[in-house]
């Protein structure tokens, strides 16, 4: 570390380590005078989380960049609030346990994780961490930790002595996958997404000179990890958040879904960055790849825990008049809440919209009711809603219902009936009954068709649909989810 930086650290870690002990001691009088202490606990213990969320972060600086970059205060602000309420960090190893269904943790836990590895990752953060009783996991670019006086990337040593706290684990960001690479025409490309330019041969990768030099940075990285620092190196953060996401490729389509296989065979996680095509939480059984929650620059405590609110579990029953937002996530279109109105429409340039129910993941053998509104094309109920991408459907039409299957954006419809009845307007009662292998759609609470093809659980959410652009809408103004028993009678 080059001098200057050295000393302005040495500062920051000896002011910083005194006040934020000083903090965490006032606070803990404070709960204490307020009869506080081992509610928490207490509370956890008697709850377990039925799914966990990743907290990701960059550098922790000292004044707003209006970037990735949360500031001082603000983590300071953000971390009090996650303990005030109750929320407590967990390990990688713990985190690997619940999502392979073989340990439980206690309701609001959570994940808290860097990326780059970077000297403003660990310096301001540590003392809270110490101060707070919270661990964390920070993602090395492996050979950035071997960069000479590096002013901006944690040096080996302070790598080492991060360890020594036994406060922070460490995980693979690349070895050297994280800076601008070109492909052809001076674009530039995505390390783990893209072919890039061979500029010796005038041309760009093939698919096996792709594959290699991606598996090779992945190998290099895990082992120089491992042999450097003597801990187990199990999970790997894609750098640039969504990378293995069709958004990050620009020349190769194959090459998220080739860099997933080949990181899966090397690391037990992977972690990208929560988007609007997924639920923000964690969810046992949900394989390779966990999302993680980004946190903006600008958000203070109070919108981190409302940030957490909105994607924490929901239990059935549930019932929402939409006055406040529950954790709609809008995955394309236009979506705007009120009480008693929830308004979703297609944008001028497109034909439909859909938003889904954050927290409901894991619902299972439920009926859907929705007082709904539509003046065209479809309105569509959304169930087994697994992602953005993948669900089932119950498509109300002028004059007939259908049940779909989408899996990766692909659309089958697997029955149809025919109802004259059926019609677009206002006040009607859409809805659909998920369990065992059944799939039923109901209108004014009458089944009306069904299907015996479901092959997995999931939560809710509308869609809307119509073959002239801009025109698709619908209103509703408010949806219950009732359990059902596991004998339900099938519609005849």
């Amino acid at each position: 570390t080059p001098a200057f930086t050295a000393i302005a650290l040495a500062w920051q870690e000896a002011t910083l380590r005194p006040l934020y002990a000083l903090t965490g001691r006032i606070w803990s009088v404070e709960r204490a005078a307020r009869g506080l202490v081992g509610m928490f606990s207490a509370h956890s213990e008697s709850k377990s989380a039925r799914a966990i969320p990743v907290l990701t972060y960059h550098r922790i600086v000292s004044a707003s960049d209006d970037l990735n970059n949360v500031t001082a205060r603000h983590f300071l602000d953000q971390m009090l609030a996650l303990k005030n309420a109750g929320w407590q960090t967990i390990t990688l190893k713990q985190y690997e346990a619940f999502l392979r269904k073989e340990r439980a943790l206690p309701e609001k836990s959570f994940l808290l994780t860097f990326d780059d590895g970077a000297k403003e990752s660990f310096y301001p953060v540590d003392p809270i961490l110490a101060a707070l009783g919270y661990n964390a996991v920070i993602y090395v670019i492996a050979s950035a930790a071997h960069m000479p006086e590096s002013a901006y990337y944690l040096s080996d040593v302070e790598i080492r002595r991060m360890l020594a706290t036994s406060r922070w684990e460490i995980g693979s960001h690349s070895y050297d996958g994280h800076r601008p690479y070109r492909a052809s025409g001076g674009k530039e490309a995505i390390f783990f997404a893209d072919k890039l330019l061979l500029a010796d041969k005038g041309r760009l990768e093939n698919d096996s000179e792709f594959e290699a030099r991606v598996r090779q940075d992945l190998v290099r990285a895990h082992q120089d990890l491992e042999s450097s620092y003597h801990v187990a190196v199990d999970s790997f953060a894609f750098p640039l958040g969504n990378e293995t996401g069709v958004a990050g490729a620009a020349n190769y389509p194959a090459g998220a879904t080739i860099t997933e296989r080949i990181a899966n065979s090397i690391y037990m996680l992977g972690f990208l960055q929560t988007s609007i095509d997924n639920f923000s939480y964690n969810y046992p059984g949900s394989g390779f790849l966990s999302y993680r929650i980004h946190v903006d620059y600008d958000w203070d405590g109070k919108k981190l825990l409302e940030k957490l609110d909105s994607g924490f579990p929901k239990s059935i029953p549930y019932e929402d008049d939409f006055s406040a937002d529950n954790g709609w996530i809008a995955s394309w279109g236009s979506l705007s809440l009120g009480a008693r109105n929830f308004s979703l429409s297609a944008k001028p340039i497109s034909s439909s919209a859909s938003a889904f129910l954050d927290g409901s993941a894991d619902w299972d053998t439920y009926q859907v009711d929705v007082a709904a509104n539509w003046t065209s094309g479809y309105a569509l109920l959304l169930v087994d809603v697994v992602d953005a991408k993948t669900y089932d459907t119950c498509a109300f039409g002028d004059g007939a219902i259908k049940i779909q299957h989408t899996t990766e954006g692909n659309t089958t419809t697997v029955a149809e009936k025919r109802l004259s009845e059926v019609h677009s307007g206002a006040d009607a009662r859409i809805g659909a009954r998920v369990h065992d292998s059944v799939i039923e759609c109901t209108w004014n609470y009458a089944s009306i068709v069904e299907s015996y093809d479901r092959s997995h659980l999931g939560g809710i959410g509308m869609q809307v649909w119509d073959s002239q652009l801009g025109s698709a809408s619908m209103r509703a103004s408010e949806i219950l989810v009732r359990p059902l028993a596991q004998d339900v009678p099938v519609h005849e």
